[in-house]
């Protein structure tokens, strides 16, 4: 049989996230994590997480929205984690292991084209973790495919560049000694792909 030489879809993005920016999500984790919290927080706001739910958590990296959810829905539910980071998923893990949740799991799962088991989940969160499909139509199609009927879809993701402070005034500081050039094309994969929110919203309509 002749192997597959196709492009994986995303494949510049399992590059970038299985190298040195895993690798400075880990190191950092502790201080990313308390800085997102506010984050988090409107986000398990808008999920209404249920005891004994089962709960896909996209895009989750170190695991820190992974292992809240398993605290929410208990014992009796379960939180499965996903992300292409390989070098994340492993700190993840042992974040599950040091605070004992057994219904928290961790996989290297792609949600824009790995197979989901179908209706499986009540609800599908991810904080600043969808932002990077290289076709996001698709994927929100394919996250669609594993909600139960009657699920919910919740997520976080970044305003336009000059919303948020903490990337805009640097930038601008940087600009007066280097040239930096915009993206080509502002729906690229990447933090402000989802600033349009009409655009999200079409993504939405259209995934189902």
């Amino acid at each position: 049989m002749d192997a597959d030489t196709t492009p994986h879809p995303n494949a510049q993005m399992h590059e970038y996230w299985n190298g040195l920016a895993g690798e400075k999500w880990v190191r950092l984790e502790h201080r990313l994590d308390e800085s997102l919290q506010p984050f988090a927080d409107g986000l398990f706001a808008a999920a209404h997480l249920r005891s004994g739910e089962r709960v896909l958590d996209v895009g989750c990296g170190c695991g820190a929205t992974t292992l809240e959810a398993a605290r929410r829905v208990g014992p009796g539910g379960r939180a499965l984690g996903v992300d292409i980071s390989a070098i994340m998923l492993t700190r993840a893990r042992e974040r599950a292991r040091e605070v004992g949740l057994d219904n928290a799991a961790f996989e290297v799962v792609d949600a824009q084209s790995d197979r989901l088991p179908a209706g499986e989940f009540d609800a599908i969160i991810s904080r600043f973790g969808v932002m990077f499909f290289a076709h996001p139509e698709a994927a929100f199609a394919n996250l669609l495919s594993a909600l139960r009927p009657g699920g919910r879809l919740a997520f976080v993701c970044w305003q336009k560049i000059d919303a948020n402070p903490w990337m805009f005034l640097p930038t601008l500081a940087a600009m007066q000694h280097v040239a930096i050039q915009r993206p080509t094309d502002p729906h690229a994969p990447g933090p402000f792909a989802f600033a349009d929110a009409d655009r999200v919203r079409g993504l939405m309509e259209r995934a189902g």
